[in-house]
């Protein structure tokens, strides 16, 4: 079982942050170069209200039934076991790719920064951070908190230092040819240019909806929960918007569009800041930060999620166990056996099956939402989010555009992940098949 009312508000937010924040770190930048500035500007804005109004939905549904499955119940309570079990597969799928692409973006990030890096770095961070979850949540979520912290300080910090240094028409100058269907009402805007940006852009968001995983575990979850995921939504929306303004705004959108490091590049191109000065040094720990919270936060949702379906019967009772502080240790331990060879794949090969993942899911939690506000009007909810059913209407339409997104730039990758589903799949019929017509253990309980 696991140890209940350990997180309070703040926990939560800095949960909700650190799922997220490396993100803006690395990886949104990559739509700047073939699509500009104010296509990304536009991207990142509706990626914020698609992330955003998902973890506000998500939010109600998690004081009305707190539970560590988080997404998966919802869609479980909505659609039945079959939906709810390939939602829940589907995160856990994702997020635990995700720890092998944060070790990897983590052990790069230390070695540009502070010069070791490697395998011995990769094997050290699933070592030392599955080993702190093992201890207990509280401890975990205390260094999340820190580090999650530590990333945003770095980012506001980087945000001051180059505001000033902005000119807009770095922001607005467009590299190579305009792009079809642009707006004259808002120059370098286009249909297509958006769409490009979409799937670099939610990388500025994508995860916060996880944050629900801990409402099992929060005190008071009806008070605690909108909260902290205001809180973190608040932030989130801050800091994204000030590294989309200020890095490209001062060095260019084409240094920040093909620099690995978006924010480094800004702040030492042109003679800005050298490289052992101390505001840059300062930006590369908060990625370092950033990426260390990621890593922390990713393997809570992960562990939770496998700990969820087999506590329900969906995987093999053993990921169900906990030890006498209330931790998932065999789904912990689970997470390196897999997350660690994933280092072997190059991170960026890995953020567009993530993306497409979370994507899927996105869409069944809002269709799962409208569903339960038809359904079960009465069910008690201590949050209840205003025009939640048109905020959730436009976050389906927006979570399309992203899978078809994600399939403009890459179908050979994603297709590789059809025979995975098959196996999910399988691995439901089988056990359904094993129980000979019973219901699912807790099935009624989500």
């Amino acid at each position: 079982m696991l140890k209940q009312g350990v997180l309070r508000w703040p926990q939560i937010a800095g949960l909700g942050i650190s799922l997220v924040i490396a993100g803006q770190f690395s990886g949104w930048n990559y739509g700047l170069a073939s699509s500009g500035w104010a296509n990304m500007l536009v991207a990142t804005l509706l990626m914020a209200v698609l992330c955003g109004g998902l973890a506000l939905c998500v939010c109600e549904l998690s004081t009305a039934r707190p539970h560590a499955g988080g997404v998966f119940a919802y869609a479980q309570l909505a659609f039945g076991p079959f939906v709810g079990y390939l939602v829940g597969a589907a995160c856990a799928l994702a997020l635990t790719i995700g720890t092998g692409a944060a070790a990897n973006f983590l052990a790069a990030y230390m070695e540009s920064v502070f010069g070791f890096g490697g395998w011995p770095v990769r094997i050290g961070l699933f070592a030392v951070i599955i080993g702190i979850h093992i201890v207990g949540v509280g401890e975990a979520l205390g260094l999340t908190l820190l580090a999650g912290a530590v990333a945003a300080i770095a980012l506001l910090a980087f945000g001051g230092a180059m505001l000033p240094h902005v000119h807009w028409e770095n922001l607005l100058a467009t590299s190579g040819s305009p792009l079809p269907n642009a707006s004259s009402a808002l120059p370098g805007v286009s249909v297509a240019g958006v769409f490009a940006c979409v799937p670099f852009a939610i990388w500025m968001f994508i995860c916060l909806e996880q944050v629900a995983s801990a409402a099992e575990e929060a005190a008071e979850p009806g008070r605690s929960m909108p909260r902290g995921i205001i809180a973190a939504v608040a932030t989130l929306l801050l800091t994204a918007l000030t590294v989309v303004i200020s890095a490209p705004g001062a060095a260019g959108v084409e240094v920040v569009g093909n620099a690995g490091d978006p924010l480094y590049a800004a702040m030492t191109h042109g003679g800005l800041y050298g490289e052992r000065d101390w505001l840059p040094l300062l930006v590369g720990s908060g990625a370092v930060c950033g990426l260390l919270a990621t890593f922390f936060s990713v393997v809570f949702s992960a562990s939770r999620q496998l700990f969820a379906l087999a506590r329900d019967g969906f995987f093999p009772a053993a990921l169900a166990r906990t030890n006498r502080r209330g931790s998932p240790y065999v789904a912990l331990l689970v997470l390196t056996v897999i997350g660690l060879p994933l280092t072997l794949v190059p991170p960026e090969k890995l953020l567009l099956c993530i993306v497409l993942l979370l994507g899927s899911c996105h869409l069944v939690l809002f269709a799962a939402y409208l569903r339960l506000h038809r359904t079960q009007p009465g069910l008690v909810r201590p949050f209840r989010l205003r025009g939640g059913p048109l905020v959730a209407s436009v976050g389906m339409l927006l979570t399309l555009v992203v899978i078809a997104a994600c399939f403009q730039l890459e179908v050979a990758m994603l297709s590789a992940l059809a025979p995975v589903v098959a196996a999910l799949i399988l691995n439901y019929l089988l056990r359904a098949a094993s129980r000979a017509g019973k219901p699912l253990e807790n099935a009624e309980n989500v």
